[in-house]
């Protein structure tokens, strides 16, 4: 019998990425709000704490025993009462360099979270990344995230046809993100004139291009003031933008906040490698969501 390669299979696979911004113990009360460019997880082990989904009127208790995922781009708040546990995973899902597979979801979704295996998952991250814990932990994330559901209208396999026309292109915005970067420039990558990619891009991405850059550039200035110890000149600069000035006026008018306020209001939580690891609890099966 011949070989029958499936090869629709093998591009979805190799152009699927999950980036990790965060992985990290969560222990200490606080009260926010807050709106980030990527999608979190928060997998409770103890304690309580509610957040509030501004963007679509929705509240969640975090209790032992379930996990939250919040996509990005979202208007969140946050209370994180004494005696609350959990691991926070942030993260992003990329079919193409900066299309996140959630990008479109307005929801949040709450789910149940085996204690054994978040107490496994938690054991595997506090010690050296050797191949198995590393294996296990991957295994861990692919199944939670695996059973969110995407938005109802995104469908990875269709997102592999425009691979073509834009892999090369949103690769090189991701390699040479910076303030400097116009749609004139990307139009001679692409071999287009600047009004044509920009109305198939938006037709594509259902987002134009402009836009889309804004949103990477402000995204990559949040990840630099959350996981970084740069200043906000450095990250200025960093960005190639012409002064800090400017670049705290178009992170204020991407993100509602200026980047001093932004890092100052977003809580520190331990890495993980530097927690020490929490006790074990069992799931407590008394908490509904609140409506």
């Amino acid at each position: 019998m011949p070989l029958a390669e499936i090869p629709q299979w093998r591009a979805v696979h190799n152009m699927i990425r999950l980036e990790l911004h965060q992985l990290a113990w969560a222990d200490f009360a606080w009260q926010g709000r807050n709106t980030h460019f990527f999608n979190r997880l928060f997998l409770v082990q103890g304690g309580e704490g509610e957040v509030r989904n501004h963007s679509a009127s929705e509240c969640f208790r975090l209790r032992s025993g379930f996990g939250l995922f919040m996509p990005g781009g979202l208007d969140l708040g946050f209370e994180f009462r004494s005696g609350l546990q959990f691991l926070s995973c942030h993260f992003n899902l990329s079919v193409l360099p900066g299309v996140d597979l959630f990008v479109r979801e307005k929801h949040c979704r709450e789910f149940p979270v085996n204690l054994d295996e978040l107490n496994l998952l938690l054991e595997n991250i506090s010690a050296p990344p050797e191949w198995g814990k590393i294996c296990g932990t991957e295994a861990c994330l692919w199944k939670i995230i695996g059973n969110l559901p995407l938005p109802a209208e995104l469908h990875p396999a269709e997102l592999t046809g425009l691979a073509g026309r834009y892999g090369k292109l949103l690769g090189f915005i991701r390699e040479h993100l910076s303030a400097r970067i116009g749609i004139d420039q990307l139009a001679e990558i692409a071999g287009l004139s600047r009004g044509r990619l920009s109305r198939s891009f938006s037709r594509d991405f259902s987002i134009p291009l402009k836009s889309f850059l804004q949103k990477e550039l402000a995204a990559q200035a949040a990840r630099y003031l959350l996981g970084s110890t740069l200043s906000v000149r450095e990250i200025s600069e960093r960005l190639q933008f012409s002064s800090e000035y400017y670049f705290s006026n178009f992170f204020r008018r991407c993100t509602g906040s200026s980047p001093t306020a932004f890092r100052r209001t977003n809580p520190c939580v331990r890495t993980i490698l530097s927690s020490p690891l929490p006790g074990k609890r069992t799931a407590d099966s008394t908490g509904t969501r609140l409506s």
